[in-house]
């Protein structure tokens, strides 16, 4: 064959590859991380910013509230289903505490928070917002505490699902700072081990 030939397909067969390569290491890296961090919803009335920093696992990262929010609560964040697919059968989490971390070298905020089931919809299917019930109401007003665990027994006792959604619910804690200004670093579910 003449060099003419060869050379163009063989760069193709290159670029193909490296193309190839650099999708599946790409692809495998957003997988990862959505294992970690699940793409759900999580909104800051304040428009403070930085409100991702709350569930990234690092205590040193902050949320810092810098005004009132236009709504009834300055953030939420939905943080994980209720049930875990095993391949078979949708089960059941069991949750112990949330945990609330103060900024470092600062104290918790005085804060309420409302802990929401929010209902899991097949978005595929159903073009509208998810309905919340309210599973319990936290009022934290102690000083000088750089950790709260609030305890999570009140929840329901979920049960072991087969359709997707029914009865599988995306926990959402909703917050709001009695003050204009206040500090959080993290917000984590304490999982029964």
């Amino acid at each position: 064959m003449r060099s003419a030939i060869l050379l163009p397909i063989a760069t193709a067969v290159f670029l193909v590859l490296i193309g190839n390569y650099y999708l599946f290491s790409g692809t495998k890296k957003s997988i990862h991380q959505y294992k970690e961090n699940p793409p759900f919803r999580i909104e800051d009335s304040t428009s403070s910013g930085g409100i991702h920093l709350l569930l990234d696992k690092d205590t040193k990262t902050v949320w810092r509230k810098k005004q009132n929010g236009k709504e009834d609560f300055d953030f939420f964040l939905e943080m994980k289903l209720s049930h875990f697919w095993n391949g078979n059968l949708f089960f059941p989490r069991e949750f112990k505490n949330l945990n609330v971390f103060a900024c470092p070298g600062e104290s918790l905020p005085a804060f309420e928070m409302r802990f929401l089931l929010r209902e899991s919809i097949n978005v595929d299917k159903e073009l509208r917002m998810p309905k919340d019930e309210l599973a319990l109401v936290y009022r934290f007003e102690e000083k000088n505490k750089t950790k709260v665990s609030i305890p999570l027994s009140k929840l329901p006792k979920f049960q072991k699902e087969t359709n997707y959604p029914k009865n599988i619910h995306i926990l959402t804690p909703e917050f709001k700072l009695i003050k204009t200004e206040g500090c959080i670093s993290e917000v984590e579910l304490e999982e029964v081990p």
